[in-house]
C-alpha cells in the first residue's frame, strides 16, 4: 500500500493589519500623523498668535477634531477586531491571551471613553500601563520571525520609553527637590530609549541605500534651523504670525519634566523623528512594515496621550499578522510553543 502523503498543517487565520473598511494602515498612519500635528502642534499654537485668523482657527479646530475622531474610531475598530480574534484563535499561546485580550479591551474602552473630554488622571496612568503591555508582547512576537525582528525591537524600545517616561511624570508631581531630580532622570533614560529608537528607524531607511541616511541627517539639520530661527524670531515684538505659530507647536513639543540634555538636543530629535515619520511612510509602499515604525514613532513621547497610546496599540497588534506569514509552518505563529509532531 502506497505511503499517503503527508498533510500540510493548515493555516491559521490571523488578524487583517488593515483597520476595519479596508482602509490601508499606511493611510492610517498618514491620517494619524496630520492628526497629530493639528490637535497637539499647529491648532494649540493659533489662539492669539495675531488677529484675524479667527475663521482661519475654527476651521482648524475642525479638521484637527474630524482627524482625531477618525484615527481613534479605526484604531478602536482595529484592536476590539483584533483582541476577538486572539480570543477565538487557538494558534494564539496562553501567555500573549492573557495579556492582549485584557490590555487592548481597556486602551479600547478608555480611548472611547476620552471622546470630547480629558482622562481623569487614574484612566490616564491606566491607558498607558495597557499600551505598553501590548507593545511589550507585540514585541516578543515580532521577535520570533528575522522580517519582523526589528520591529519587535521597536516596539521594544518603545514600550522601555513609555515606561520611564511614565514613571518620570509621577515622580515629577511630587514637591520635593529629590523628586524632581529623580523624575529628571527617568525622563533622561527614557529619552535614552527615543533616541535609539529614532536611530533604528534612520538604520532601516538607510539599508539599502547609504546615501538616504545623509539626507535624512540633512533634513532634519534644516527642520532644527527653522525651528530655532522662530524661537529666536518669537521674541521678538512685532514677530511674524508664522514664528509665533511654530515656536509655541516647538515649545509644546517639550514636556515637563525635562531630562538632563539641552534643548536643543530635545529639538534634533523631534526634528528627527518627524522627518523619520514622514519617509517610512513615503517607503511603506515597498517595506509594510515601515508604516507600523512610523505609528510608533508618532506615539513617541506621547503614550500618555489618548491617541499616542492607541497608535502603539495598533502597532503592536499589527505585527502578528505579518509574523504568521513569516514563522515556519511547524513553528506556532505565537511563538510560545512547537506545534507537535505529527505520529506516523
Amino acid at each position: 500500500m502506497p505511503a499517503s502523503e503527508p498533510v500540510p498543517p493548515a493555516k491559521v487565520a490571523s488578524p487583517s493589519w488593515d483597520p476595519p473598511g479596508g482602509l490601508p494602515v499606511t493611510t492610517f498612519a498618514v491620517l494619524a500623523l496630520f492628526a497629530s500635528m493639528l490637535g497637539r502642534s499647529i491648532y494649540p499654537a493659533l489662539p492669539g498668535a495675531a488677529t484675524g485668523l479667527a475663521s482661519f482657527i475654527d476651521h482648524t479646530e475642525h479638521l484637527a477634531s474630524f482627524l482625531s475622531q477618525m484615527v481613534a474610531a479605526g484604531g478602536v475598530a482595529f484592536t476590539l477586531r483584533s483582541v476577538a480574534t486572539t480570543f477565538t484563535q487557538g494558534s494564539f499561546g496562553i501567555g500573549y491571551r492573557m495579556l492582549v485580550i485584557p490590555a487592548g479591551t481597556a486602551a479600547s474602552f478608555i480611548t472611547m471613553g476620552a471622546a470630547g473630554r480629558p482622562l481623569e488622571p487614574g484612566f490616564a496612568y491606566a491607558l498607558v500601563i495597557a499600551a505598553l503591555a501590548t507593545a511589550a508582547v507585540g514585541a516578543a512576537a515580532a521577535m520570533l520571525a528575522p522580517t519582523t525582528r526589528a520591529m519587535g525591537f521597536a516596539l521594544l524600545l518603545s514600550a522601555l520609553a513609555g515606561a520611564f517616561d511614565l514613571a518620570g511624570i509621577r515622580v515629577g508631581e511630587g514637591v520635593s527637590v529629590a523628586a524632581g531630580k529623580l523624575a529628571s532622570v527617568l525622563m533622561t533614560l527614557g529619552f535614552t530609549f527615543e533616541v535609539l529608537l529614532v536611530s533604528l528607524a534612520f538604520g532601516l531607511l538607510a539599508a539599502r541605500r547609504g546615501p538616504r541616511a545623509l539626507l535624512l541627517a540633512l533634513l532634519s539639520f534644516c527642520l532644527v534651523i527653522v525651528w530655532g530661527v522662530a524661537l529666536r524670531g518669537a521674541m521678538q515684538p512685532g514677530a511674524p504670525a508664522w514664528e509665533i505659530v511654530v515656536a509655541r507647536a516647538v515649545a509644546s513639543w517639550l514636556r515637563a519634566p525635562a531630562p538632563l540634555v539641552p534643548a536643543a538636543a530635545r529639538l534634533v530629535l523631534e526634528a528627527a523623528s518627524t522627518v523619520g515619520s514622514i519617509a517610512l511612510l513615503v517607503g511603506s509602499r515597498r517595506t509594510p512594515l515601515a508604516a507600523l515604525l512610523a505609528l510608533c514613532l508618532l506615539a513617541r513621547g506621547a503614550t500618555d496621550l489618548p491617541l499616542g497610546a492607541l497608535l502603539l496599540v495598533v502597532a503592536a497588534l499589527a505585527v502578528p499578522a505579518v509574523t504568521e506569514s513569516s514563522l515556519p509552518p511547524r513553528l506556532s505563529t505565537r511563538g510560545l510553543s512547537p506545534e507537535p509532531t505529527p505520529s506516523r
